[in-house]
């Protein structure tokens, strides 16, 4: 895990819906060595832990994707999922879990929910929803000349 965007942390989670989160001051090293000396532990529940921290490998072997499409799991817990997994946490600010903004209607005292009109059109980022707004993003965007193609960005932040 990162915390303060630095990969220095160790977050675990219990069955009981507890979790632990560890920063390292020694850094990588340090965090390396306590989860290695955490993994030759003899806990069963380690022990059914994959051996690969490589994310893809992960979520595919987590079938997270398939437990939601046949309605296991809400789509609140598969996007808790999908951030836990994207190194996301609620105990590091800079990491902290993000979700899709759906709703479009911000105004009403109440909403119909089986209403489509109250639905952002997903189709678009954000930022594409207000012409006024894309017409900023893309103003500075073509306003970035000295930047390289590779470097040139519309949205500076996700907040």
């Amino acid at each position: 895990r990162r915390y303060i965007l630095r990969p220095q942390a160790v977050e675990i989670f219990f069955a009981n819906v507890n979790e632990v989160f560890m920063s390292f001051e020694g850094g990588v090293k340090m965090r390396d060595k306590f989860y290695s000396k955490l993994r030759n532990l003899n806990c069963p529940m380690l022990k059914t832990m994959s051996k690969s921290l490589v994310p893809r490998q992960v979520f595919s072997k987590l079938k997270i994707t398939d437990l939601w499409r046949r309605r296991k799991i809400s789509n609140f817990e598969y996007l808790m999922r999908l951030n836990l997994l994207a190194g996301r946490s609620f105990n590091d600010i800079t990491q902290y879990p993000v979700f899709p903004w759906v709703l479009a209607d911000y105004t009403s005292d109440t909403i119909d929910l089986s209403d489509p009109a109250v639905y952002r059109d997903l189709t678009k980022p954000i930022g594409a929803l207000n012409q006024d707004r894309l017409d900023g993003l893309l103003e500075r965007f073509h306003d970035m000349d000295g930047f390289d193609e590779n470097y040139k960005f519309l949205y500076g932040s996700h907040y």
